[in-house]
This record gives structure tokens, sequence and C-alpha cells, in this order.
């Protein structure tokens, strides 16, 4: 089926190593690179670019007029002109990476192996703690819990201390960040070396035990998202699909050539992103209502903003596309 193509409104190139979500605040898309960038949203020009230690593939964090990116280094730069508020050096067990921000302090990977709280005032450190598994994704909170998705499993962390409150195995598959809500964490999941599951999962927030999994043919690379009640996924091989967040029934599923590497839900439209195209649907039922092909290769989650879908690639382009009624 031929459907209305997007239109590219403007592009940037943010020299980064991998698809990243860009994050938006104050008229501004920041994204992470090379640098640290702040682009102007209706244009993309540069508003300023700050130098980070190594290159920050992660999505920059934006609480009121401060931007918190890891990137190597920990940095707080003021939102508004990019200067240094503080700089944290990287960790005893590598770079940070990973960036959350919640009561007061970033919880951010450091190296491949810790996970590192420090108070987002100074950058001090507040705990850490080690994990077995490699790092999946960054963290999320919710209630006083920080989940992580770690390759050995998903973990509950109090935020306050960060021990431990509960470890749920997943079998050593590869884990989606959590989706929080209403008492329930929601992962995708994409089989391992050593066979673990593919599709949906979700879990209760207060013990960790398996409430329901939902059963995909292609990995689930792209966390799963809950709104409006309806919980929203996509799998590698071409489907993107909705579950019902209290039983894991499914719900429509619309086959998309290119699914799998992304999705964000926004005023009754899910965009999904794959290897090369971005494809919009509607919320509701699951009908295509366009796409667009940019010039790209790997892309993440996008960004929605006020109809402008920001996406960026595995070499770090950054587009704006705008749906075909706004040209």
């Amino acid at each position: 089926m031929s459907l209305p193509q997007g239109t590219v409104r403007w592009s940037f190139e943010s020299y980064g190593t991998g698809a990243v979500t860009p994050s938006t605040a104050h008229g501004r898309v920041y994204v992470g690179g090379a640098s640290l960038f702040a682009l102007d949203l209706p244009t993309g020009h540069v508003r300023w670019e700050r130098k980070t230690d190594d290159i920050a593939d992660c999505t920059p964090v934006v609480v009121d007029r401060t931007v918190f990116v890891a990137g190597g280094d920990l940095l707080a730069v003021d939102a508004e002109t990019g200067a240094v508020r503080w700089r944290r050096p990287p960790a005893p067990e590598g770079g940070f990476h990973d960036a959350t921000h919640a009561d007061g302090m970033i919880c951010a990977g450091a190296g491949p192996t810790t996970l590192r709280a420090c108070d987002a005032a100074t950058g001090e450190d507040l705990w850490h703690v080690a994990f077995d598994g490699l790092p999946a994704s960054a963290s999320r909170f919710a209630d006083g819990v920080f989940y992580v998705s770690r390759t050995d499993g998903v973990h509950a962390l109090h935020a306050s201390t960060g021990t431990r409150r509960w470890t749920a195995d997943t079998g050593d598959a590869v884990v989606t960040a959590p989706t929080v809500t209403k008492g329930r964490v929601f992962i995708g999941m994409g089989r391992s070396s050593s066979g673990g599951a593919l599709g949906v999962r979700a879990l209760d927030a207060e013990s960790g035990r398996t409430l329901w999994h939902a059963n995909t043919d292609g990995y689930v690379g792209s966390a799963p998202i809950v709104a409006g009640g309806v919980l929203y996924a996509t799998a590698a091989g071409g489907t993107a699909f909705t579950l019902d967040p209290a039983t894991g029934r499914e719900g429509w599923r619309t086959e998309v050539r290119d699914a799998g590497q992304g999705l964000a839900v926004a005023d009754g439209v899910v965009y999904v992103c794959g290897t090369w195209t971005v494809t919009a649907l509607d919320a509701r039922t699951g009908t295509p209502l366009w796409s667009s092909k940019p010039e790209v290769f790997g892309l993440c989650a996008p960004l929605v903003v006020n109809g402008t879908v920001v996406l960026c690639d595995d070499a770090g382009l950054v587009y704006a596309v705008v749906p075909p009624k706004s040209r």
C-alpha cells in the first residue's frame, strides 16, 4: 500500500555513534553525539554546543533549566546557554552513560557493571550498586524505586539507598528499558544465545513476579509504551500491535514492514521506526496514515513535538519530519 509521505523539514549531523532519542524543552531539541547540542526546534539551527568527555550516546535529561548528559563524564549545564553548572569526571568503574533524574538525584550507568546515584545539584556520589549483567538501557523511576534492565534480569532498587527490592530473572534475554505504570513493569524481550524468550512481559512492581507474557515472532527491541489504558509495542520482522496492560490480550496488529527499532505515541498517533522508515498509525485502529523514508540507517524511538517527528539514526544524523498535511 502506497502511503502519503512526510517531509524532512531539517537535518543535523551530531557525529554520534548510535541512535539516541533526543529531549525537548523551551522550544529546543537537546541531542547527544560528539557533543551535547541545543538545536532550535523549528529550524534545526545550533543554539549552543557543549563538549563532553566522550561520545554522548544517551538521551539528555532536562529538568527545569538544567540539562544533564552522560558522555564519559557526567555534566549538568544551563539549558539556555550551555554553561557548565558542574562536571563529574568518569567513575572508577568507567565513563557515565544512560542518565535518569528522580528525587533530586541523577542515576547513571558507570562503566559496564555499576549504577551510580549522584546529587543533581552537585554531582556528588550518593550510592552505587554493582551488577553481574551488562547494561541494557537507562533506568526508570516510579514511587521511590529505580527499575533497571540488565542482561542478567530486571532489578528494583530503593532510590534512597540503592538497596535491592527484588530481581526478576529474564532467562538471559536481551531486555528493553522498563515501562512502569499503575503498579506494573513492562519490558520487551529478545532471544539471546541461550534461548531467552521473545515478547512482552508484565511484572508486578512490588515483587517482580511475572503477571503475564505475550509471545512475539520477532524480538521486541524498543520499550513498550502505555497510553490511554493501552500498551503499544513493535516486533522486529514487521509488526506493530497493542495489548491489554492488565491481561496481555492482543488488540489490533498491523504489518509494518520496517518495524522494530522504536516507537512513540502522541495525540492519537503511533509512530513506528525501523531501520529506514518511520510510519504513522492511527492509535485506535492501527490503520497506517503516512510514512517517511529519510536518508537514515537504524532509527531510534522518535521524539514527537507538536506534530513534528524528530529522529536520530546510527550515524548520528538528526531529522525533523512533518506529516503530509503540514507541508
